[in-house]
């Protein structure tokens, strides 16, 4: 038969040496994402990024009249883009910066046009 026990905080803390919280694994602060309204409603910060890539969807509509719908978010370490073709196909293209998904972009609505 098992004997179930269950160990308190202190006593855990003790056997494992420190907690997440105490050696700063935890720091990462969702405050530094946000802004706050005069009305103190809490709204995430804009994008730096945000003009560059409405400029990229500008560009992508006016090259290829074949696109529906195109949407580029920005994750804070890669860009994903997902470009929507009137034909019903969907590119779906990751890079780590505008540039080299703009190229992914490209050859990816190029052979999906051609294919068709």
């Amino acid at each position: 038969m098992m004997n179930n026990q269950t160990l308190s905080n202190a006593a855990m803390l003790s056997s494992r040496g420190t907690s997440a919280y105490e050696t700063g694994t935890q720091s990462f602060s969702s405050n530094a994402l946000r802004s706050y309204n005069p009305d103190g409603k809490r709204r995430r910060k804009p994008s730096a990024t945000s003009a560059m890539r409405a400029d990229m969807v500008v560009m992508l509509m006016n090259a290829f009249p074949d696109i529906r719908r195109v949407k580029i978010h920005d994750s804070g370490i890669e860009f994903q883009a997902r470009v929507r073709l009137q034909g019903g196909g969907i590119v779906y293209r990751t890079a780590y910066n505008l540039q080299n998904l703009y190229g992914k972009l490209l050859e990816g609505i190029r052979e999906r046009t051609l294919s068709a």
